[in-house]
C-alpha cells in the first residue's frame, strides 16, 4: 500500500469517526432493536447477491436499507447496516488487504451519517416529504460513497479519481435517485407498521437489482470492448512509431552517406532543433513525428546526382535549379514511406524564409509551420559553426549574434529569441563542439 493510500484510508477512518459524532449530537435516535436487525440484515443480502462492476468495485442495493434506517429516524440501524454492507462486501472480495476491511465499512458510515443529516428534518412529516428526503439522501450516498470509492481506485490503479468516476461510476446516479425514493417508502413502512411492512417492498428491489445486473453485464461488456481496442490501437501505434524511427534513423544514415561535407549534421540540428522547441511550444516538441521532420530534412538530396551534390565549386543556374528541387523529393519520399503530415511539412518547408525569399513555395512569417521557422535557426547555427574543407567554423557566439542580427528577416524572431535564451554550454553540447571553442568564446 502507497503513503498516499495509507494517508486516505487514514483520513476515512477519521472521517467516519467524526460523521458518526455529528450524528450523535444532531439526530436523536430510537434505538430499536428490530430495525438494527431488519436493516442490517436486508443491507447484507444486499451485498451477498451484489454485481461486480469492472473488476475494481462492486455494485448493490444496500444502499436502500442504509437511506431507509434514516428516513425511519433511526440512525443507528443505518450506520450498523452500513457498516455490515462494508464488511460483507470486502469478504465477498476475497481480498486480504486490511485497507480495505478499514476503508469500505468507514466510507459507508460516513454516507449513512450524512444520509441521516439529510433525511431527519422531513421525519413526522407528511409521506410526501419523506420520499422527497428519501431522494436527497440517495443522491447524497452517491456522491460520497462513490466520490471515496472513485479517489481509493485511483490512488491503487494510478488513475485519475474524476475519470475513474466519470467512466466507471456515473452512471449509477440515476438508480441512487431511485433508491432514495424507495428508501423513503421503506422507512415511512417501518415506522406506519411496527417494522414489518418492510417486507411488502422487498419485490421493487429485486426487480431493480434484476435491471441493474442486466445494466452492468452490457455496459461492462462494452467496456472491456472499448478497453481491448484501446490497447490494440495502442500497440498498433507504437509499432507503426518504431517502423518510423526505423526508417528514419535509415534514410539519416543515407544522407549523411552521400552529403559527406555535412557528417553528423542531421543528428546535430535535430538535437538543437527540439531544444529550441521546447521553449517555443513543449506539446509540439514532444511529438516525436516533428524529431523524424528535423532528421530527415534534406532526405531529398538522394534524388539529386552526385555531380551537383558533391560539387566542391559554385553551382551554375541549371545545377542549383535540380538542388532547389530536393525538398520537393524529400517532401514526396517521407509521404510515401507513411510518415504524419508534419514530416512533410518539415521536409518541404525547410528553406523556406520569414520574409518570403526562401523556396520552393516562397511562404512568409507564420504561414510557414512553427516547426520548420524553429528548425532553420538550428540548421543556420549548425552550418556556421560546423568546420568544412573551404572553411573553418565561426566561434559560436558569432554564429548566435550573426542569428540575431537576421532576425525579422531570415528568421522568426520568436525562434531567434528562443535560442538566445538557450544556455550556451547547453547549445555546444548540442551542436558536439570542441571544448576549446567554447571557452574562447567567453
Amino acid at each position: 500500500m502507497t503513503n498516499a493510500m495509507r494517508f486516505f484510508v487514514a483520513a476515512v477512518l477519521l472521517a467516519a469517526a467524526g460523521a458518526v459524532g455529528l450524528l450523535a449530537m444532531y439526530v436523536p435516535a430510537t434505538g430499536s432493536g428490530l430495525a438494527l436487525l431488519l436493516f442490517a440484515a436486508l443491507a447484507v443480502a444486499a451485498e451477498v447477491v451484489g454485481e461486480d462492476l469492472y473488476g475494481s468495485s462492486t455494485v448493490s442495493l444496500s444502499a436502500v436499507p442504509v437511506v431507509a434506517a434514516a428516513c425511519a429516524g433511526e440512525p443507528g440501524a443505518a450506520l450498523v447496516a452500513a457498516a455490515a454492507a462494508g464488511i460483507v462486501t470486502t469478504a465477498r472480495a476475497r481480498t486480504k488487504r486490511v485497507e480495505q476491511y478499514l476503508f469500505n465499512p468507514a466510507a459507508l458510515i460516513i454516507c449513512a451519517a450524512v444520509a441521516c443529516l439529510v433525511a431527519q428534518p422531513a421525519s413526522g412529516h407528511a409521506l410526501p416529504f419523506v420520499v422527497l428526503a428519501g431522494a436527497a439522501a440517495g443522491v447524497t450516498y452517491f456522491a460520497l460513497n462513490n466520490g471515496l470509492v472513485a479517489v481509493a481506485i485511483g490512488l491503487d490503479q494510478h488513475r485519475r479519481a474524476g475519470e475513474v468516476l466519470r467512466t466507471e461510476l456515473s452512471w449509477l446516479l440515476p438508480s441512487f435517485v431511485g433508491y432514495g425514493v424507495l428508501a423513503g417508502l421503506l422507512g415511512e413502512a417501518f415506522t406506519l407498521s411496527d417494522g414489518w411492512g418492510v417486507l411488502a417492498f422487498l419485490v421493487p428491489p429485486a426487480l431493480m437489482r434484476s435491471s441493474q445486473q442486466h445494466v452492468v453485464s452490457r455496459t461492462e461488456k462494452s467496456v472491456k470492448q472499448l478497453k481491448s481496442a484501446h490497447r490494440e490501437l495502442r500497440e498498433a501505434h507504437a509499432s507503426v512509431v518504431e517502423s518510423h524511427r526505423t526508417t528514419a534513423a535509415a534514410l539519416a544514415q543515407a544522407i549523411e552517406a552521400r552529403d559527406s561535407g555535412t557528417g553528423g549534421h542531421v543528428v546535430r540540428v535535430t538535437k538543437l532543433a527540439t531544444a529550441i522547441l521546447q521553449l517555443v511550444d513543449p506539446e509540439l516538441a514532444a511529438d516525436e513525428q516533428v524529431s523524424f521532420g528535423f532528421l530527415l530534412h534534406d532526405v531529398g538530396k538522394i534524388g539529386v546526382p552526385d555531380a551537383i551534390l558533391r560539387k566542391p565549386g559554385p553551382l551554375t543556374a541549371e545545377e542549383r535549379a535540380v538542388m532547389d528541387k530536393h525538398p520537393a523529393i524529400g517532401h514526396r519520399i517521407v509521404s510515401q514511406a507513411g510518415f504524419s503530415p508534419v514530416v512533410g511539412e518539415i521536409v518541404l518547408t525547410h528553406h523556406e524564409r520569414w520574409d518570403g525569399r526562401g523556396y520552393p513555395q516562397g511562404l512568409s512569417g507564420t504561414s510557414i509551420p512553427l516547426a520548420t521557422r524553429v528548425f532553420a535557426v538550428a540548421d543556420a547555427l549548425d552550418a556556421m559553426t560546423d568546420d568544412r574543407v573551404y572553411r573553418a567554423g565561426m566561434p559560436l557566439e558569432d554564429a548566435v549574434i550573426e542569428i540575431v542580427r537576421h532576425s525579422g528577416t531570415q528568421f522568426d524572431p520568436v525562434a531567434v529569441d528562443a535560442l538566445y535564451r538557450l544556455d550556451r554550454s547547453l547549445v555546444a553540447d548540442l551542436l558536439d563542439l570542441d571544448r576549446q571553442r567554447v571557452i574562447s568564446l567567453v
